[in-house]
């Protein structure tokens, strides 16, 4: 099959996307090499939730505190289970300020 091609483009193979420059060496839609090599598949990169957290002393305090001023950890628990059901840190901080207005 021949190459297609515009002025200064060329078209994936793969995708069909149209690619600027002729000298592109890959697609930057589906990562297809033009000069014949394909792309090593890399590993995906880890969630931000997979990564390592540090936790500082003073941090495990601030929530030692909490969890005295609330009532123990179950309380603590509802209330995380209560921000969640409400959408989020955001939304709940917005309808505690509107709820402090009235």
């Amino acid at each position: 099959m021949a190459k297609k091609t515009r002025r200064g483009q060329r078209q994936c193979p793969k995708c069909n996307a149209w690619v600027r420059g002729t000298r592109a060496k890959a697609c930057p839609k589906c990562n297809h090499q033009f000069n014949g090599k394909q792309a090593t598949v890399s590993a995906p990169e880890p969630v931000a939730a997979e990564k390592k957290a540090t936790v500082t002393f003073e941090q495990v305090k601030a929530v030692a505190q909490t969890v005295k001023v609330i009532g123990g950890f179950d309380r603590l628990n509802e209330l995380l289970g209560l921000v969640k059901e409400v959408g989020g840190l955001r939304k709940m901080k917005e309808l505690l300020e509107a709820m402090s207005a009235a």
